[in-house]
């Protein structure tokens, strides 16, 4: 079972004094270029209706960044030319040609070909996938000298008998002097009738995680192979740059399915269904009181009081079998008082005691973890229904507006006040145990973004608390007790602002955090700023309350009416390209 991890707002980073953004009239400095040939762009075809499709398709961001050198960015043009397009102070060009991309003519008679993707891996080296099945990989030299040359040293069809894909990420990391490239690829097929049997879906998003090898760094071959399978689409999908596990966000459990040098322990346990277990039998039951819980569990015949250990921390519990499995172990629903509570055992049946500090039900007892059942007695019955009684009446109120408070109105609730239906869960998997190590169920915490902050980490998340956004950066390593992923940033009211945004594309924000850029399909583009003192404070009008700072609203109106496809972030400077035109804002000139 894995470690259930809860998400940690550092509370230095909540501003609650924040008063709203304010509309600023100053103007960004914008500048464009027109591009010399279009950039490629693979539409969804007639037959590709789903929504894994619309989500691999619809979303790709065609603009793509060098985090060794931010003031260039790069896309992908018709003829397959890897373009390059610099910005220095208040220019901006068109683009000179970097590399050729091979075989255009015959890869893009490909069917069901998806979109191409370029991502740097080091310094001198890149990777770029054709959408069409074919993987390159690219030395590029010294990308800051504009005289190198790229060069391709390795090509090959990654997945069996060229399926196209989509790279979804990139990493390269050395283990005792072998160089390793690891690569994240996805694409949608059509369920089997096995499959639609197992997963309830027509069609299963794939995710194909494929390792490369080489001794001297010029040699290259693929080592090893891995697929994992998801019933529903991912909002985030990365590799840690270790190279060790895979880092996924979606609404339901994406698993491994084959390994090339590791057989797949098969599960007989099916596939969870609206959250719960179905019909599987629970390893444990338990129940509870106003002031304990009470778990009870079935150990194998012979195991004795010293082979039973307990690790009981206020918060936190690990309790099992001495070199066997874990019982019980991770985050308590709430604070517990440890030495009040105790465990026995009576021949195969162990019972489990703990003391509750405050007097309340829990749902679970363990974070995440859903493998037992609850049973409740008629006592507690009697005691929640005996709590319950005053909120209850066997009278309806004919005149609402004559209560000392207005009821609440569910009708003045607008859309961007309304949580998902589906929650998603937050969770990293071992590549080499292909078991989750640790995982969080977001509940109402919905997916806003993702933002690469640095080029030694995966990308960062950011989630909806409340009416914030919450970036969050997963670590590369994980040890035990660790919260797998940090609170770096708070974006007040971004979760409120985003859901109103209709229009919406894409949204991005750069490694400072210091502002968030919300780009719609098509000529618009909104800056939302983090709050920023001024030198004379102003009051509410409404609450009369005084106000030192103040975060800005900005609107960038694009003259080209063509769909944007693509945007990219730094702390100074803001990349956006459209079908033939590329624009750039000087985002930190305007403050």
């Amino acid at each position: 079972m894995a470690d259930t991890v809860e998400l940690k707002i550092h509370r230095e980073l909540l501003d609650p004094k924040f008063d709203g953004y304010k509309l600023s009239l100053d103007k960004i400095p914008l500048y464009k270029s027109q591009l010399d040939n279009v950039i490629e762009v693979v539409d969804l075809s007639d037959d590709q209706y789903s929504f894994h499709h619309a989500k691999v398709y619809g979303v790709h961001n065609h603009l793509f960044m060098d985090m060794w050198s931010e003031q260039s960015v790069y896309f992908i043009d018709r003829d397959w030319s890897v373009i390059k397009s610099t910005s220095v102070g208040m220019t901006l060009d068109s683009g000179r040609k970097v590399l050729q991309i091979p075989d255009a003519t015959n890869q893009k008679l490909t069917p069901r070909r998806l979109n191409l993707a370029l991502q740097f891996i080091s310094q001198d080296m890149a990777v770029v996938s054709d959408g069409a099945g074919k993987f390159h990989l690219v030395e590029t030299g010294n990308r800051g000298d504009n005289s190198n040359s790229w060069k391709i040293i390795f090509s090959k069809d990654l997945l069996n008998k060229g399926e196209p894909f989509l790279l979804v990420d990139a990493v390269a990391h050395i283990v005792d002097e072998t160089h390793h490239v690891e690569c994240l690829c996805v694409h949608v097929e059509e369920a089997t009738e096995e499959q639609k049997d197992k997963y309830r879906s027509p069609y299963l998003t794939l995710l194909e995680w494929i390792t490369l090898d080489s001794v001297d760094g010029r040699s290259w071959s693929v080592q090893r192979t891995r697929q994992l399978i998801g019933r529903k689409p991912y909002d985030y999908a990365a590799l840690d740059h270790t190279g060790s596990s895979i880092i996924l966000s979606a609404t339901a459990e994406f698993k491994f399915v084959s390994d090339s040098s590791k057989p797949i322990q098969e599960e007989t346990e099916q596939v969870p269904e609206n959250g719960q277990n179905g019909g599987t039998v629970p390893e444990y039951t338990w129940n509870q009181g106003s002031d304990e819980i009470c778990a009870m569990f079935t150990v194998p015949e012979g195991v004795k009081k010293g082979d039973i250990y307990l690790t009981l921390k206020s918060e936190y519990i690990d309790f099992g079998i001495k070199n066997g499995k874990a019982l019980l172990k991770g985050q308590l629903h709430r604070r517990i008082d440890v030495d009040a509570s105790t465990w026995t055992i009576s021949g195969q049946r162990v019972e489990l005691t703990l003391s509750k500090t405050e007097l309340e039900a829990w749902p679970v007892i363990v974070q995440g973890d859903d493998r037992g059942e609850m049973t409740v007695d008629d006592g507690l019955i009697a005691q929640i229904h005996e709590r319950l009684a005053h909120l209850t009446s066997d009278q309806m109120n004919p005149s609402p507006e004559m209560a000392e408070g207005q009821p609440y109105n569910a009708q003045q609730l607008e859309d961007c006040d309304m949580f998902p239906d589906d929650s998603s869960l937050l969770h990293r998997i071992n590549g080499d145990t292909h078991r989750t190590v640790s995982q969080t169920n977001l509940g109402s915490h919905q997916w806003l973004f993702n933002a690469r902050l640095s080029r030694d980490q995966p990308p960062a998340l950011c989630l909806r608390h409340d009416v914030d956004g919450l970036l969050w950066q997963p670590e590369n390593v994980v040890k035990e007790q660790m919260t797998p992923w940090k609170h770096v940033s708070t974006f007040n009211a971004f979760g409120y602002v985003q859901a109103s945004k209709q229009q919406r594309k894409y949204s991005i924000c750069p490694p400072g955090s210091s502002y968030v850029a919300v780009c719609d399909c098509a000529r618009h583009v909104y800056i939302y700023r983090q709050p920023a003192p001024i030198t004379s404070p102003v009051r509410n009008r409404k609450t009369g309350r005084q106000v030192n700072s103040v975060a800005k609203q900005q609107v960038i109106s694009l003259e080209s009416v063509d769909n944007i496809l693509g945007v990219q972030a730094t702390d100074e400077k803001l990349f956006v390209i459209t079908k033939n035109m590329v624009y750039v804002a000087n985002v930190n000139m305007a403050q």
